[in-house]
């Protein structure tokens, strides 16, 4: 079963950014952590302004806290990005997101996301 430990504790910086203010993870159903360290800084999710009344705003909507981890891992490109996306997915369903926007979340992220070598 996944989980989230901690709170997405954040704070506004002038470039439209957030900075995490406490540690932050998600523990995915194969119990791997997905640490979002302090001071982390992410740029909420990549949804076009187009979409924002049927998705919701980058972030605002229960897929936030599934965008700070996200956000994180594709700076960082610790992890395959195949891996980082299926995590996307798994962490926005074990915060309430509907599979349908969640599966077209994902899909977005998987065709239009950042991809790294491995």
């Amino acid at each position: 079963m996944s989980t989230f430990q901690g709170e997405a504790i954040t704070r506004w910086l002038p470039n439209r950014e957030m900075q995490l203010l406490e540690n932050f993870a998600f523990i995915d159903s194969k119990k791997l952590k997905w640490l979002a360290p302090i001071d982390s800084i992410v740029d909420g999710s990549s949804i076009p302004r187009i979409f924002w009344t049927v998705i919701g705003s980058p972030f605002v909507g229960k897929h936030r806290r599934a965008s700070i981890i996200h956000d994180v891992y594709c700076q960082t490109k610790e992890r395959p990005y195949k891996l980082v996306h299926k995590m996307f997915y798994e962490a926005m369903r074990c915060d309430g997101v509907s599979y349908l926007k969640a599966k077209v979340m994902y899909l977005a992220v998987k065709l239009g996301g950042p991809k790294w070598r491995e």
